[in-house]
């Protein structure tokens, strides 16, 4: 199943508008800024106030509207073109971790189960055994450090 039949029938449209707005609301708002900034600076010359310095006031926002129109419209494509990117890096810094660590893994893994192994057989050899929930107690203890049955022995 192509991504394309995955989205929702409006989907392809909407984004087609977008597009299109938002570089031309982007297009406009930079058109308004330099109408603005050039108002501005050719009223240096004279002793007037810029007449269309307010351009420049009304493009920033239109400008900002169409950046984000246009994020939106482009979102997909820049997401993927980004994991293309990404992924392959991601997984040879995972393979190169996975080599790198292979020898001291198994060194805790046996540590550990050497631990668990010396630990129960201890347990075994010095504690009882809970007749109610099976937990290894203390040997002088009378009653169950879990569920407070009474051990015997």
């Amino acid at each position: 199943m192509s991504e394309e039949t995955k989205l929702d029938p409006k989907h392809t449209s909407t984004r087609q508008t977008l597009r299109v707005l938002g570089p031309t609301v982007a297009g406009i708002g930079v058109l308004l800024i330099v109408i603005g900034i050039g108002s501005f600076f050719a009223s240096f010359g004279s002793f007037g106030p810029p007449r269309y310095f307010w351009c420049a006031f009304l493009g920033m926002p239109l400008l900002f509207a169409g950046l984000v129109l246009s994020g939106f419209a482009f979102q997909g494509a820049m997401a993927r073109y980004q994991a293309g990117e990404v992924a392959p890096v991601a997984k040879d810094t995972l393979n190169y971790l996975a080599e790198g660590t292979q020898e001291g893994a198994r060194t805790m893994a046996a540590a550990m189960g050497e631990g668990l192994a010396t630990g129960l057989a201890d347990a075994e050899k010095t504690g009882n055994r809970c007749p109610r929930c099976s937990q290894f107690n203390d040997a002088d203890a009378k009653f169950c450090k879990h569920c407070g049955a009474g051990l015997t022995g």
